[in-house]
């Protein structure tokens, strides 16, 4: 039970590490392939436009949250986003209210006994086997996917490509990777990478995939993409690390700019 208490918090810190930000100032600039943009663009496109998309200063959505484990727990959830900045997830459960969060570079976990566990940004460079907690760059996009997207086309720091075409769910996907690059040899490249399988005839994303510690896959599956205010949302969402299930949620309704402060993010 311990351990199936502690998945939801686990699995948004493991990948935290991927997009560690590189200390230098001299960071070079890297490729962004046209093909690659262009699936960017058109994910954009259809899911509203970036615009909209950069319009969302936050969002709340509610619903249903499945943990899997032993045994699933259903319960009921609420999840909230800030930016790309910060997110919240307060899921009641049988056994109480379990919330997580991630703001201002500080992840924590407030479970149903009350009990709180705090995980702040640690930029050491980490030994083979301790990962120091590192928020994520784009801690929001969990519930938001296609807001990371104008994130990425904008920032000259990160490298974009295109992997070719695949099935993912049922779908046929392209496939694009992202890399965060450094200017000088990283030996956690592959830590600072994702994947995007986005759908070739609708352009919405189907999947992430990147690693986490101990070279982990770690995947996040959409699905069920309504529209709110003119922009897409996936209202279906699930977690799989190492090929295993962890969470889904299926939110039944999202709003978006309902005046959220920094205040709303913080764990007591």
């Amino acid at each position: 039970m311990r351990i199936l208490r502690l998945l939801p918090f686990v699995a948004f810190l493991l990948p935290s590490v991927l997009f560690a930000q590189v200390q230098s100032n001299a960071a070079t600039a890297a490729t962004q392939d046209p093909q690659a943009v262009s699936v960017f663009n058109q994910a954009l496109s259809a899911a509203g436009g970036s615009q909209a998309l950069k319009a969302v200063a936050d969002y709340t959505g509610s619903g249903n949250i499945t943990y899997h484990g032993h045994s699933d727990v259903q319960g009921t959830v609420s999840i909230k986003g800030l930016g790309s900045i910060a997110i919240r997830l307060d899921a009641t459960l049988p056994t109480g209210v379990r919330s997580w969060a991630i703001h201002d570079g500080v992840a924590a976990q407030r479970n149903e006994d009350g009990t709180l566990s705090v995980a702040a940004t640690n930029r050491k460079v980490p030994t083979s086997d301790a990962f120091p907690h590192q928020t994520p760059l784009f801690p929001s996009s969990i519930a938001f996917p296609n807001r990371q997207l104008t994130n990425v086309l904008a920032d000259r720091n990160f490298g974009i490509s295109y992997k070719g075409v695949t099935r993912v769910d049922g779908h046929s996907v392209l496939h694009i990777q992202v890399q965060r690059s450094a200017s000088r040899p990283d030996p956690m490249s592959q830590y600072h990478t994702r994947e995007f399988f986005i759908d070739t005839t609708t352009f919405q994303i189907v999947m992430t995939q990147d690693l986490v510690p101990k070279n982990t896959v770690h995947q996040i599956h959409y699905s069920n993409y309504q529209a709110v205010s003119g922009v897409l949302v996936p209202f279906a969402i699930t977690e799989e690390l190492g090929g295993t299930s962890t969470w889904t949620v299926q939110l039944s309704q999202m709003t978006f700019n309902s005046g959220l402060q920094d205040s709303a993010f913080v764990l007591q």
